[in-house]
C-alpha cells in the first residue's frame, strides 16, 4: 500500500489502519515532507473554470450551510465575491495527475473513490456541520482552514441515511485542527464535521473512499440467485401459515447449501475487479488494429499501471482467462509462464514474449496473440 503510506507520511500506515481507519479522525501535519501542487493548483482550478465547460451539479456553490440553485452558476465570481465555496466534483476524470493518484489509491484500497476539488474564501462557512457516508481523506493544497471533527450518531452510515435525516451532535468537537499547505486530515464515515478558511483563501481536495459493506455483498449475491427459478418462483398464498413457513424455511437450506458449494468470498472479489476501469482506456490507432507493431519483434508494450489483475485456467486446463480494467479475456493455448510475465512488468517487447512463449512462431502465434490483448485495451502499444 505504498501510495497510501505516502499520503500519510510521517505518520506510520499501520499506526493508521489500526487507530483510525473507520473509527476515529486524525490529522496528518506535512511537516514540510510533502505538499500537493503537483495534483491541483489555482492554474489548474482556472485550467477548469476557462477550457471545461461544466454543467451543474458538478460545478456547484455553497454558502451558509445550502447548497445554491443552478441560476448562482450564472455569474460564479459574484457569488465567489459573496464567499460562497466553489465545488467541482470528479476532478480525476479531469486532471491527467489526479486520474493516476485516484488510481493508484484505488488499486491499494481495492474500492472506488472520487476526488472533489474545494475552494473557500476567508471567514465563509459552506457547509454546516454534516456527515459523509463513505470515508474521507482531505488533503489541503494552499491556504489554511479552520475544521471540527464530531463524534458519530449513527454508525457506518449507507448512502441512503445521509446526514440531512438527523440532528447533529451536541458534543464539543474530539478534533479540531487548522490544515496548511500538505497537510492530510482524514474523517471516518459518519463522522460529524464542518470547516471555514481562515484569512485568506483556500484550496483543497476531497478524496473519498467508497467501500462496500455487507449489505452491498448481499445485492450482490441477491442478483446471483435471480438466476435461479426456485428464487423466483412465487411463495405459498398466505392462506396456511405452515405452507409459508416451511417453503421459507426450504430456501433458507437451499442458500447454506449454495454458499457451502461456492466460494462465495472470492466470486464477490472477482465482481469486484471486474468493475475496474482503466484510467486511460484508448490508444488510437493501435486499439482499431493498425500499425500494431511498427518496431516488429522489437516493438515495445506496456501493462497499464494501478489495476488489479486476476488470472483463472480454463477449465479444460487449455489457457487462462483474464479479469482486468472491466474486461474478461481467455488466452487459449498459452502457459503459466506467459501469464506470470505479462503482469510483473510495466514494459516488455515482442522479443520477451518469445522467450516467454518458446515453441510459439512470431508471425503464427504471437503476432495474433498481443493484437488481440491490444485490440481489447489490456496491453498498449509502447
Amino acid at each position: 500500500m505504498r501510495s497510501i503510506a505516502n499520503l500519510l507520511q510521517p505518520y506510520n500506515l499501520k499506526d493508521f489502519l489500526d487507530d483510525n481507519w473507520t473509527t476515529k479522525a486524525v490529522v496528518i501535519p506535512s511537516e514540510g515532507k510533502k505538499d500537493f501542487s503537483h495534483l491541483f493548483s489555482w492554474e489548474k482550478l482556472n485550467y477548469l473554470l476557462n477550457f471545461h465547460e461544466l454543467k451543474y451539479p458538478d460545478i456547484r456553490l455553497a454558502i451558509g450551510g445550502k447548497v445554491l440553485d443552478e441560476s448562482a452558476n450564472e455569474n460564479l465570481i459574484k457569488s465567489c465575491q459573496s464567499g460562497a465555496t466553489l465545488i467541482i466534483n470528479e476532478v480525476h476524470k479531469l486532471i491527467p495527475e489526479i486520474a493516476h493518484f485516484a488510481a493508484e489509491i484505488k488499486s491499494d484500497f481495492g474500492y472506488g473513490n472520487q476526488v472533489n476539488a474545494y475552494c473557500s474564501w476567508p471567514e465563509k462557512q459552506g457547509f454546516f456541520s454534516h456527515y459523509d457516508t463513505h470515508e474521507v481523506f482531505i488533503l489541503q493544497v494552499d491556504g489554511i482552514k479552520q475544521w471540527y471533527v464530531f463524534e458519530d450518531t449513527i454508525k457506518y452510515p449507507l448512502k441512503d441515511q445521509k446526514s440531512s435525516s438527523f440532528p447533529p451532535p451536541e458534543t464539543e468537537a474530539y478534533l479540531s485542527c487548522i490544515l496548511h499547505p500538505g497537510d492530510v486530515l482524514y474523517i471516518p464515515r459518519g463522522h460529524w464535521h464542518y470547516a471555514v478558511a481562515c484569512e485568506e483563501p483556500s484550496l483543497h481536495l476531497t478524496l473519498g473512499i467508497h467501500c462496500k459493506t455487507g449489505i452491498d455483498f448481499l445485492e450482490w449475491l441477491v442478483g446471483e440467485l435471480r438466476e435461479q427459478s426456485d428464487w423466483r418462483k412465487s411463495l405459498p398464498l398466505r392462506t396456511n401459515a405452515d405452507s409459508i413457513n416451511a417453503n421459507v424455511n426450504s430456501l433458507i437450506a437451499q442458500l447454506h447449501r449454495y454458499a457451502n458449494n461456492k466460494n462465495l468470498a472470492d466470486e464477490y472479489s472477482s465482481y469486484l475487479d471486474s468493475l475496474g476501469k482503466p484510467v486511460a482506456k484508448y490508444s488510437l490507432p493501435h486499439q482499431a488494429g493498425f500499425n500494431i507493431f511498427p518496431c516488429g519483434v522489437q516493438t515495445k508494450f506496456r501493462i497499464p499501471k494501478f489495476q488489479r489483475v486476476r488470472i483463472h485456467e480454463l477449465s479444460d486446463g487449455g489457457g487462462y482467462k483474464i479479469v482486468v480494467a472491466g474486461k474478461e479475456v481467455s488466452l487459449r493455448g498459452v502457459t503459466a509462464k506467459f501469464t506470470d510475465n505479462l503482469f510483473s512488468t510495466e514494459f516488455f517487447t515482442g522479443e520477451d514474449v518469445m522467450d516467454w512463449l518458446p515453441d510459439y512462431d512470431w508471425e503464427i502465434d504471437v503476432v495474433p496473440l498481443l493484437s488481440k490483448l491490444v485490440v481489447e485495451g489490456i496491453i498498449f502499444v509502447g
